[in-house]
């Protein structure tokens, strides 16, 4: 299908389904226009929505596109400032070698070991998220925070998680991860809230309680 919008002819694609309550609109990495709507939503109405969001979501997706860039920017950076054992790319993965700081609460565990490591889960999850839930972030920051695991401002399109999730199981960073992410749909903790977060972690409810768990004694030990 086909809309012109300011003399510029834009083709875009639209999936109709069963049980949808609102219309999604969203534009892909390659810049491919989509729409979902739920069977009834004329075709006019959609095309007039389309209209008048296009801007946001061209400037959505023109400020994520440039947080990628400073990300692998910053992932080549670091690559060169390294020795080669310890910091290495795998395909898409990023392995690092540096150890797990002596004598810390939980060492020994699958640990998410450097924010660089963390930066790369951020970025494989919100590429999962975004194909289902269109968004845009446009930074990811680490730093210590004494009373919650991470925040985000969907107006800003920033996150920041707390600097100790590099001590916690990667399962649970990403679950924090995802736990955020979700809060672009729903900015409190409402059932719906929650079905979003199963969607990507159905064991959420069991990696709560070893957040709160780590929580009490990671802040004791670290704050």
């Amino acid at each position: 299908m086909h809309i012109e919008i300011n003399g510029k002819n834009i083709e875009y694609t639209l999936t109709r389904r069963k049980g949808m309550k609102s219309i999604r609109i969203r534009l892909g990495e390659d810049g491919a226009l989509c729409v979902s709507a739920p069977y009834g939503v004329s075709k006019a109405y959609i095309e007039d929505l389309i209209r008048k969001n296009i801007g946001s979501l061209e400037q959505g997706k023109k400020q994520t596109d440039e947080a990628h860039k400073r990300w692998e920017k910053f992932v080549q950076d670091k690559l060169r400032e390294v020795p080669d054992w310890t910091v290495k790319r795998y395909g898409d993965d990023i392995v690092a070698g540096r150890p797990y700081e002596k004598g810390s609460v939980f060492n020994g565990l699958p640990l998410v070991t450097t924010q660089l490591e963390f930066q790369n889960m951020f970025w494989k999850a919100y590429k999962i998220f975004n194909a289902d839930h269109p968004i845009f972030v446009t930074g990811v920051t680490l730093r210590k925070m004494k009373s919650r695991w991470g925040s985000c401002r969907p107006k800003t399109g920033r996150m920041t998680f707390n600097l100790l999730l590099l001590y916690v199981p990667e399962e649970c960073a990403r679950y924090v991860i995802y736990h955020e992410l979700c809060h672009y749909l729903e900015l409190n903790h409402s059932r719906h809230f929650w079905a979003h977060v199963a969607e990507y972690v159905p064991d959420y409810r069991r990696i709560e309680k070893e957040m709160n768990e780590y929580g009490r004694i990671l802040i004791d030990h670290c704050m």
